[in-house]
């Protein structure tokens, strides 16, 4: 569609007024639907207003009510056969024209939304949202089983398989991170299902590093699930964002196994310390007398503030990933913190100060650029 209307813009055709029309058809969860006001409009005001009590979505189920003709036709057909009338809210049978209807597009990350977009591409003259969720005369408690009782959704039995033959040659830390980037992409139906079907192979290794504390299969579920949320959480995901997900006991987990110190103690030691070694010799004898001094006060407790200024390209940022190379190699922990997103990624670990300390953004209208 965009590189269509790029060409005729481009051969100076015009691109509005062209037949038939488009009606783009809003949609919203039970009670959940947008409302435009001022910062100054009292609320009592805004929830009067007609469009609140009747949008286009609702009051297309209400017309399916009413009109025999309405309920043979799915959302999207309707303004093919009705028209809305804006001064009374409503829809009115189409006399003439002719107008082709499209729904607006949603994100899978929406969950139930995503869901109901579906449903409406396929359920013919529903009176209610309940009556959306109704397969064969049951009905469904969201609208993502009804998409799944419709056999709408793929079954979850090729990520399962998948898991399962990577399971072969991958470790579980790399099953782990499998299964969080396919959470992260919302590729699963019912991630539920998949994880139910792949634990024990997801929790490989787990057992190894927590014999000795960890004894029966719930607690070690609860590990494995504790780990698969610090792969979600680094990427801005959650567990929580999928309702039917389990969600591990953080409290049953001891202190050892604190978020936060799990992820910055989660480096591979020995590789780290051939890192060092192999950075502190590339240091210059400058580099080398500022990393000496630092190290000095860590290793005595001192502790201290050290400011480091340079020009561009003149390793800075080296002098910083051997510091924290031979404090990590000690099994220690470091903190990488950065003004901008850009500087951060460019250290191990690197986080913004925004990210890390969870600084709150003060926004104001001289934030924004206009």
């Amino acid at each position: 569609m965009f590189l269509t209307n790029l060409l005729l813009r481009l051969f100076i055709f015009l691109i509005n007024n062209r037949f038939p029309s488009v009606v783009r058809l809003p949609f919203h969860l039970p009670n959940q639907q947008q409302i435009v006001y001022g910062e100054d409009d009292d609320i009592d005001d805004v929830l009067d207003k007609p469009s609140v009590a009747a949008s286009k979505f609702t009051s297309w189920m209400e017309c399916n009510v009413i009109d025999s003709e309405a309920r043979k036709l799915i959302y999207v057909e309707f303004p093919t056969k009705f028209v809305w009338i804006l001064n009374g809210r409503f829809w009115k049978r189409r006399k003439v024209g002719k107008t082709i209807g499209r729904i607006h597009s949603v994100s899978p990350k929406l969950g139930e939304a995503y869901f109901l977009r579906i449903l409406l591409n396929k359920v013919k003259g529903p009176t209610s949202f309940k009556e959306i969720c109704m397969v064969n005369g049951e009905t469904h408690s969201s609208f993502r089983d009804a998409c799944y009782a419709l056999g709408l959704l793929d079954d979850e039995k090729e990520y399962i398989d998948a898991i399962k033959e990577a399971s072969h040659s991958g470790s579980g830390f790399y099953l782990r991170f499998l299964f969080a980037t396919l959470l992260m992409c919302n590729s699963m139906s019912k991630p539920e299902v998949v994880w139910e079907n792949t634990w024990e192979y997801l929790a490989d290794g787990i057992l190894y590093n927590q014999r000795q504390r960890f004894k029966s299969a719930d607690e070690l579920k609860n590990l494995t699930l504790f780990e698969i949320e610090q792969i979600l959480l680094r990427n801005n995901f959650t567990l929580k964002n999928f309702k039917k997900m389990s969600y591990p006991n953080v409290e049953s987990v001891s202190s050892s196994n604190n978020r936060l110190i799990t992820e910055e103690l989660y480096y591979d030691i020995p590789v780290i310390k051939n890192d060092y070694d192999r950075m502190f010799l590339a240091l210059t004898n400058e580099q080398r007398n500022i990393f000496l001094n630092i190290m000095s006060a860590i290793q005595d407790n001192k502790g201290g503030v050290f400011f480091v200024y340079g020009y561009g390209v003149t390793g800075k940022k080296f002098l910083w990933k051997t510091i924290s190379a031979a404090i990590r190699s000690d099994g220690n922990i470091v903190l990488n913190v950065a003004s901008s997103g850009i500087a951060s990624l460019l250290l191990p670990g690197g986080r913004t100060a925004h990210s890390r300390f969870i600084i709150p953004f003060e926004l104001t209208e001289d934030s924004f650029v206009k």
